[in-house]
């Protein structure tokens, strides 16, 4: 099996039929340009004359000639070519930035007519040069958006794709490529025929760069021969940082782009050095194909590789209000990882239910009861009748209880071919099932993407309530949920144009769409555990996430860790990635508060995909910036439905020193409260005033002379009068209350819910020594804020029955 990842080629112009070219069935592709010179300097005639025109008083609209058979590089006789297909490389010396209004149409119409010409014989992708003047992106960037709404029609597979080609990385800010070509894109609204050709490195490429570049549309990655070097035998060789890159493009983006379907390894500059190694200009084309060979074959042989399965866009599953369709069940049964821990987790719990049950009551008292709740077709009542068949349990009862009509019709099947009277088949709502039988195990699949997104808490407090225990095992014993940041434009894209009204105000559930987690951790958000210690089942949490590297945040990824019973787990986080626990609201040493583990994914499983809770407009972030998530999972038993809210924040935090002598006396004139007093009313740093359940986010806070109002700064101005007053300078004003102060008596807060920030150090920690004169604060400012998503469940939410 071969992945869609294929070879191009950049020869020199005119060398097709020289008889040294490398044979054709090394590559796929060729690079040529669409026009020659002879059509630029035709253009350049034509504008000369329009320009005389101009002069001469006469008005005339600027027209561009089509390009001629002598000017194209690319025969009509193309459209009938098989093999090899062509790749367009558009006029590269048109100026889209020119601030000449001739110009820029001048430029439109060269690339729009050879759009057109690349159209009609069936080109795939075209490539257009960088802008040459970054001071002018946003003209550069509104030319590409006019080409691209003007010339594609993304719905037809003749249009062509248009891919800017851009360098991987700069030494002096690594992303500042990806900023370029993330600004470009955002102009152009996400156009889904925008594409990215990146032209390899010479050196070693960050990690976060590399993360960054495989979650975008990538459709060609530029090799040029001058980055190769020679093994011992002279044959060219990449270094290892870029055979990885190759490989990793290979591996994610080349099979997670549904509407691009390709990506194209294309050469050039191959004449240059070809005389120099062995084997030609063929040598360069053979060990390109030979890295793809290697790469397809570990690709089948990863199990963590979702390989050559075709991406998705999917609504969470609802099967609390929805039937399960047959083939859902299907495809859920195939992961036999999951079904094999859940086996051992039953075998395990069945044989503590035994020794407790044999140290406690005497024999032939009531039998072992054990409910597999939403039993399906019947995959986990099998591995129950198994465990009970190897542990030889003789007096017990399996309840398999299930809501689905046509579900119940296999589980009946199956009880007369396999299970015989050990399995009581019962069809029923599982919230709504009342028996006088009280469980002793209760074993359930009733997890989600995100862990509780699919009812489990509720489902499962309804039993726990009407029809277990006190001692009543569960199996998962518990589940958590986490979150991250997340940039996954083709994501975005996609629910741009998906036919479903507020996409962007409910979860998906992604399956080999590339995403790339901004974060330096994921974040757990809250845990279910069972028996549950309360019947609360709605959760809130305020969460921060550092982000080192900028980025532009298109959503919350969900990933969730189940418990099965005692260690056996089952988790989709992603392997090797750094997990924080959150704060229980413990004491002493059984607290989890502040801990980190290392987040692994369950080996071989695949039953469930992460869950994306998208954000409606993209929230760029800059370096070295806190982003504080809000989200709620909320339970209304008066509207008797479910759903979630999600909302996000960045601040920076500035280091502000006490540098004006001016400044520092006319706070000590007017009071340290009143200052704080002003500097709040007119600064929108502080917009906000704090709840209580935001005290970590609040604690001392001594405004910086720096950022003053400038009322404050010139108070000892004689001819400013408007901070006057009476009487002894520490009378009334010393002891003027703050705005805040005033508001926190009306309620009886006191002083300890007071507004100031707490960076977990004594505020005289900031002093440096004791005779310094110079005292550093900081302030934590917001600097974006995202809308609240789906706010009281009104685009997405499950109904209770």
């Amino acid at each position: 099996m071969k992945s869609n990842v294929y070879v191009g080629l950049k020869p020199v112009l005119g060398s097709v039929t020289s008889g040294n070219e490398p044979q054709e069935d090394r590559y796929d592709y060729v690079l040529h340009p669409i026009t020659n010179s002879r059509y630029r300097d035709r253009v350049k005639l034509a504008f000369h004359e329009h320009r005389q025109l101009d002069q001469k008083g006469v008005q005339a609209v600027l027209k561009v000639p089509e390009p001629q058979l002598q000017e194209l590089c690319l025969p009509p006789a193309a459209a009938n070519a098989t093999s090899p297909g062509f790749i367009g490389l558009l006029a590269s010396w048109v100026d889209l930035e020119s601030a000449d209004a001739d110009v820029q149409e001048l430029s439109y119409q060269v690339l729009s007519n050879e759009w057109r010409y690349a159209t009609f014989v069936g080109v795939k992708q075209l490539i257009l040069a960088p802008p040459k003047n970054l001071t002018c992106l946003n003209r550069y960037a509104l030319m590409v958006a006019r080409l691209l709404y003007q010339c594609s029609n993304h719905e037809s597979s003749n249009t062509p794709v248009l891919s800017i080609s851009l360098p991987f990385f700069e030494d002096s800010d690594p992303l500042s490529t990806w900023e370029l070509w993330c600004t470009v894109r955002k102009i152009c609204s996400y156009h889904p025929s925008l594409t990215i050709s990146l032209a390899l490195p010479r050196d070693r490429t960050p990690s976060h760069v590399l993360q960054r570049w495989l979650a975008e549309p990538v459709t060609c990655l530029l090799v040029s021969s001058s980055i190769f070097a020679t093994n011992q035998y002279n044959y060219p060789v990449l270094n290892k940082f870029n055979q990885q890159i190759i490989f990793e493009f290979q591996k994610v983006n080349g099979c997670s782009q549904s509407r691009l379907s390709e990506l194209c390894v294309i050469l050039h500059g191959v004449e240059k050095y070809a005389f120099k190694v062995e084997g030609g200009e063929a040598a360069y084309l053979e060990y390109i194909n030979y890295l793809l060979k290697r790469g397809d074959k570990v690709m089948l042989t990863d199990p963590d590789a979702h390989t050559f399965s075709e991406p998705r866009v999917m609504p969470p599953l609802d099967p609390y209000s929805t039937d399960i369709s047959n083939a859902v069940y299907h495809t859920f049964e195939q992961d036999k990882t999951k079904y094999e821990l859940y086996g051992q987790a039953i075998t395990r719990a069945l044989k503590s239910i035994q020794m407790n049950r044999t140290a406690s009551i005497i024999k032939g008292s009531s039998p072992l009861i054990i409910l597999v709740a939403g039993a399906g077709r019947g995959p986990l009542v099998d591995e129950t009748y198994k465990a009970v068949s190897e542990l030889k349990i003789s007096n017990y009862q399996i309840i398999a209880l299930e809501k689905s009509s046509r579900a119940v019709l296999y589980l009946q099947k199956r009880k007369y071919e396999y299970w015989k009277d050990s399995v009581e088949i019962v069809k029923d709502d599982i919230c709504l099932w009342r028996s006088n039988k009280k469980v002793d195990l209760c074993i359930s699949e009733l997890l989600g993407s995100f862990g509780c997104n699919e009812l489990s808490p509720e489902c499962l407090s309804s039993l726990e309530r009407y029809n277990c225990k006190p001692n009543t095992v569960f199996i998962p014993q518990k589940y958590s949920s986490y979150i991250a940041p997340v940039s996954a434009p083709l994501l975005y894209q996609s629910l741009k144009t998906v036919n479903v009204p507020n996409a962007f105000e409910r979860p998906w559930v992604i399956h080999n769409i590339p995403y790339c987690i901004i974060s330096t951790k994921i974040n757990e958000t809250w845990s279910f555990q069972h028996p549950l210690a309360s019947s609360q089942l709605s959760r809130s949490t305020i969460t921060d996430f550092k982000i080192k590297n900028k980025g532009e945040i298109h959503g919350l990824i969900g990933f969730f860790k189940a418990t099965l019973y005692d260690d056996i787990c089952l988790s989709i986080l992603p392997n090797n990635s750094t997990v924080k626990l959150a704060d229980t609201g413990t004491a002493g040493p059984e607290s989890t508060s502040g801990l980190y583990v290392k987040g692994e994914h369950t080996p071989n499983m695949a039953s469930w995909s992460p869950i994306v809770f998208p954000l409606k407009q993209p929230f760029f972030i800059s370096d070295d910036t806190e982003l504080e998530v809000f989200m709620t999972r909320n339970n209304s038993y008066t509207n008797k439905k479910f759903w979630y809210e999600w909302s996000a924040s960045s601040f920076v935090y500035l280091v502000m020193s006490d540098r004006h002598t001016q400044s520092a006396k006319s706070l000590e004139k007017l009071g340290a409260s009143s200052a704080q007093q002003i500097s709040r009313q007119n600064s929108n740093h502080y917009s906000s005033p704090p709840a209580a359940g935001l005290q970590k986010a609040f604690g001392q806070f001594q405004p910086s002379p720096n950022i003053l109002p400038e009322a404050i700064q010139n108070a000892n101005n004689d001819d400013n009068d408007m901070f006057e007053f009476s009487g002894s300078e520490s009378g009334f004003m010393g002891s003027h209350q703050s705005g805040w102060k005033s508001v926190q008596d009306i309620h009886g807060l006191g002083l300890k819910n007071a507004p100031v920030f707490d960076l977990h150090q004594s505020p005289h920690d900031s002093i440096i020594g004791e005779s310094s004169a110079l005292e550093e604060y900081h302030v934590r400012v917001k600097t974006g804020v995202s809308e609240m998503q789906n706010v009281g469940g009104q685009s997405y939410s499950i109904t209770l029955r």
